[in-house]
């Protein structure tokens, strides 16, 4: 029967468990990011820049950066816009002629491309996990379209009708990134609570655009004939 050597054995005790941490910190994530894409196709790999749209088309939108006030872009839509990997939000500010001027947040979302593992906060992770969250290391930003309201609807019916119908498309919008959150909080950045959060601000903002629109007054109809005198 071979001998074993305890001093031995430390060493080799110690690899495995170092191992194990680093497994815990890296690889590890691809089992979370698989949990919270929940079958749904990692995206291609970020390109560095996004497509900005626009409904209308045309709206001539200023990109800043919310975090330093800094301009990001002058453009007209629908250009490409180099957005590097960061944690800044960046506001695109649109107008167009008809349109109530619009807001849209563009927020850098967590990256769930193959190759991109977010450090779980846990073992050799956390230093790892602290760089990019601090970074934005693993986040990347998404094509957009800024969709300006109508200055004036017909009645309120449809005015009434639009603001619903664009409700429902930002509630459809933020549905899968607050349900990636949920089934695995240690795979993303943002927490479900922020996402709703968000989700609140963004609702928020259009009721005040749906405040600002206005009615057009009914058509006057023909004056009734003038009553004769007997």
């Amino acid at each position: 029967m071979p001998h074993s050597t305890p001093g031995l054995r430390r060493p080799l005790a110690a690899s495995a468990a170092l191992l194990g941490l680093l497994t815990l910190a890296g690889c590890g994530s691809g089992v979370s990011d698989a949990s919270a894409l929940g079958g749904e196709a990692r995206p291609p790999a970020y390109p560095g820049r996004i497509t900005l749209n626009s409904d209308p088309p045309g709206a001539r939108c200023i990109l800043t950066n919310t975090s330093d006030g800094s301009r990001v872009a002058e453009v007209t839509t629908p250009p490409q816009v180099p957005l590097p990997r960061s944690t800044a939000i960046i506001e695109a500010a649109c107008t167009a002629p008809g349109h109530l001027d619009t807001a849209m947040a563009l927020r850098p979302v967590r990256d769930f491309a193959d190759g991109i593992h977010h450090p779980q906060p846990i073992g050799t992770g956390v230093a790892q996990n602290a760089v990019a969250v601090r970074t934005g290391s693993t986040r990347r930003y998404t094509d957009a379209t800024v969709v300006l309201p109508p200055q004036s609807f017909p009645s309120v019916e449809a005015r009434d009708a639009w603001f619903a119908d664009r409700a429902a498309a930002i509630r459809a919008a933020a549905a899968p990134g607050i349900a990636r959150a949920q089934r695995a909080p240690n795979a993303t950045i943002d927490t479900p609570e922020v996402l709703q959060g968000y989700l609140a601000a963004d609702l928020a903002a259009l009721d005040r655009q749906k405040a600002a629109a206005t009615v057009a007054a009914p058509a006057a109809g023909p004056e009734p004939p003038a009553r004769r005198r007997r």
